[in-house]
This record gives C-alpha cells, structure tokens and sequence, in this order.
C-alpha cells in the first residue's frame, strides 16, 4: 500500500500539532454524548409505555412497530455511514463530519417532538391501524436523522482524539458530561412534566426537551469543529483513495476480517441490548411492581447516577494499569450481577441498591468505552488504508439495533404470555414476574455473555495496539 504523508509541503495549510486536543474542546465534544443519552433514553424509557398504555395500541402492534423500526434501522444505519463518509461541497469550509452532526442533531429533535405530539386518530380500540402506522413512520423518521448524527459525531472520536491518553480522558468527560443529560431527563423532566394517565403531558415534556437539546447542540459546536489539519488528513486520504476504488461490500469484506473489531461490537451490542431493555422496563417496574408514583424514577435516577463521577474517576484511574477491554469486560459483570438482583427487589430502596451495582460496572465500563472503539476502528482504517469512521459507526449501528428488535420482541413475547393488561392498576402476580424477568434476568445474561466474549477472543492489547499506532502514524493515517 502507498504511504500517504501529511505535512506542510502537501497543501498552503501548515501542519498542526495533532495531538494536542484541550479539555475545554474534549468537554465541548461530550455534549454530542448529552445529546445521544437523552435521545436514547428518553426513547427506551417512554416510548414503548407511552404507545401501549397511554395510548392504548395493542401490544402485539407496538412490538410489530419495534420489529420495522429496528429493521429499518439495521439497513438504514451502515448506509448513512458509507454515504457521508465522503466529501461534498461544504466540507472544505465547515468538515467532513461537523456539518452531518448539526443536520442529524437538528432533523431528530424535530422527530422527538413528533414521537410524543400525535395527532387524535380516534377510537383505536376498534381502527388501531393509523397510530399503528403513524408510529411506524415518525420512529423510523427519528432514526433516519438520528443514524447521520451518530454516525458522524462518533465517527469523528478517532481523528479528533488520536493517542490512547486523549481517548481515556475523553471517554471520562464524555461519560461525566453524559451523565447530565441522563439526570435531566430521569431525575428533572420526566416526573415535572409527565403524569401517569395524562398522554397530552408527553407532548408538554416533548417540547421542553427539544429546547433543552437544541441548546445541547449549540455548546457542541466547537468540540465537532474540525480544525485544519484534521481536514487536510481526510481529504489528503480521499484524493488517494478515489484513485483506488473501495466498493462498500469490499469495505465489509475488510472489516469483517478483523475479529476484535467483531467481537467488540458483539460485545457492545450485548451491553446495550440490557440497558435499553432494562430502561424500557423502568416505568412498568415502577408503576406495577413497586406500584409508586412516576416521581419515584426521578429519585432513583438522582441516588443512581450521584455515585457513578466517583466510580468513574476511581475506573479512570485503574484504565491506566489494566487493559481497556479487560475493564470493559469487569464493568458488564458487574452490571449482570446489578441487573440479575433487580429480580428480588419489592422497594424503591431494594431497586436503588441493584442499581448502585450497576452503576459501578457501568463506570467502570464507559470510561474505556471510546478507547475500545477507537482502537478498532483504527485496525480496520489500517487494513483498508483509508478513513472509514463514519461507515464502521454505521456498522456498529446495524448490530446495536438488533437491540430494539430485542425490546419488541421480549417485552411483547412476556406481556402477551404472562397476561399483562394494559392501563389496568391491578396485574395477575404472573404477569408482574413478567415485568420483573424483563427488567433484569435478560439483561444480566446479555452482559455476561459480553463480557466471556471479550476476555476469551479479543487481542487488541499492549504493544499489539501500540505497533498499531506507530503504523498509523508511518502510513498518515
């Protein structure tokens, strides 16, 4: 392959100093996390609930719609990567990723509002099919812009963070600051503005949430901002590219070939699978196991994520003496274990206790999170010889949304075999172990399933990883 050198003799730009990335630019880049954590959120705690209890649609309807979304998501996502991992007219002035982020940022805000604001469709006890399609299309509407937003922000992660210190303290403050977003909408918004039985209360909290992400969008702007440099690398690596074609199933060929780059997003595919899973159980675990107010997730969110800064810094520092996927793999054992003891829970207090365990595997987990990432991303780029960010998020997607295939096909699989009745105060003991059991016991084995996956297979480790970044940095990549 050609060795592609970047410096000042290249172009009329002088080289920069790539590797000296600034705290207040690594803080400004973690709002794209605020964001992403109050998208996803937001969705896997309402939207199902909001669609089958307030709403009334059937459930074997809403796990149908999951099902579509989902699939739409998978074709959906690894496309938008490929599409925009390329430039265009814009990109010489204002980035190759910064402008997609504001785009997807701007067009998924507009959706989430949508997502909550439904129109009146009538009786749909007796015609559910318009709300049924009217989920359908605004979920996979979000998902469109959502999917350009993802794939460009966290596309961006490897080139704007390039050692492996940079991509530490990154994940640290990206996770500290997505903590906010999560807290807002857990402990804040959610039990201000929504009320149990009340679906016009979705809409209220749907519009407060688009201005509070918008401004989330704006204190983004500098930490996407590409500086000159990094522009001059990705363009420098097209112009060499375009004279060797790279068709996108080629693309898939090469990065299906590197096993770490598999494994990991087998592994984060798992992990996420709980979370949304568990997330999407919160408000029935709440309102008809423990049969408490909706305030009662605001307390918990507010006790559960006060001690993850601390797990956080404390798994920061231990990042530096163990391997990155080692930690990874810890943290998703000990969020089974947090997971599993949600089974056992009858107050406000038992969930907190399970959800204090989680939050120290979680800590300890996110913190090397971006550094996992990012060094895979980089074994791919380096057997392609090219930049593929974009594309491999895209990638990454497709499997991570086989987690909302998950989240329609148990929840509805356990509400339709347990008996669940929508709306109703008062649950047969049956269906409420169904809640219990898809609130926690799946998602404990989704993540020791991970965590087995990354002890046993995955290599990318000491002075493999580092032989990778000296030959990233011969090849000017």
């Amino acid at each position: 392959m050609v060795d592609i050198k970047l410096s000042s003799e290249s172009t009329n730009t002088p080289a920069f100093k790539k590797d000296v990335v600034s705290k207040k630019k690594m803080s400004s880049y973690s709002m794209g996390v605020f964001i992403d954590s109050f998208f996803t959120e937001a969705f896997g705690f309402l939207v199902l609930y909001y669609y089958e209890v307030e709403l009334g649609l059937v459930i074997l309807l809403v796990g149908l719609s999951f099902v579509i979304f989902a699939v739409w998501n998978m074709i959906n996502d690894p496309l938008v990567g490929f599409l925009t991992d390329r430039p265009f007219k814009w990109s010489k002035k204002y980035g190759m990723r910064t402008p997609w982020v504001v785009f997807g940022v701007i067009g998924t805000v507009i959706c989430f509002y949508f997502l909550f604001a439904v129109p009146d469709f009538g009786d749909v006890k007796s015609n559910p099919w318009p709300l049924f399609w009217y989920m359908v299309i605004i979920t996979c509407l979000f998902d469109l812009f959502y999917s350009i937003f993802y794939a460009n922000y966290y596309g961006a992660f490897a080139n704007i963070f390039r050692t492996t210190d940079q991509r530490r303290r990154a994940s640290t403050i990206t996770f500290l600051i997505g903590i906010l977003g999560r807290t807002l909408l857990g402990a804040v918004l959610i039990p201000m503005f929504i009320v149990y039985g009340d679906a016009s209360t979705f809409r209220t909290f749907a519009l407060v949430s688009c201005v509070v992400l918008l401004i989330a969008l704006a204190i983004l702007l500098p930490g996407i901002h590409e500086n000159e440099f990094v522009k001059k690398r990705y363009f420098q690596v097209f112009e060499f590219i375009e004279s060797q074609k790279l068709p996108y199933f080629k693309v898939l060929k090469i990065t299906f070939k590197q096993r770490n780059f598999v494994v990991s997003t087998a592994a984060l595919t798992l992990w996420i699978m709980a979370q949304i899973l568990t997330v999407s159980s919160f408000l029935f675990f709440i309102r008809y196991v423990l049969r408490e107010d909706i305030a009662a997730l605001g307390i918990l969110t507010l006790g559960f994520l006060a001690i993850i800064p601390a797990i956080l810094i404390f798994s920061a520092t231990t990042a530096k003496k163990i391997e990155h996927s080692n930690q990874f793999a810890l943290g998703m054992v000990i969020m089974g274990f947090g997971f599993g003891s949600i089974l056992f829970a009858t107050s406000s207090f038992h969930l907190f206790l399970s959800l204090a365990i989680v939050g120290v595997g979680m800590g300890a987990a996110t913190c090397v999170l971006f550094s996992v990432i990012g060094d895979t991303q980089d074994e791919v780029c380096l057997a392609a010889g090219r930049h593929l960010e974009a594309t491999l998020a895209g990638i990454r997607t497709f499997f991570v949304r086989i987690s909302y295939i998950s989240v329609g096909v148990i929840i509805t699989g356990v509400h339709l075999a347990t008996g669940f009745v929508p709306g109703s105060e008062q649950q047969t003991d049956l269906a409420l172990l169904g809640i219990r059991l898809h609130t926690s016991v799946f998602s404990a084995v989704f993540c020791w399933i991970a965590a087995f996956m990354l002890f046993k297979f995955y290599n990318l480790k000491g002075e493999k990883r580092e032989a990778q970044m000296a030959a990233l940095r011969k090849r000017g990549l």
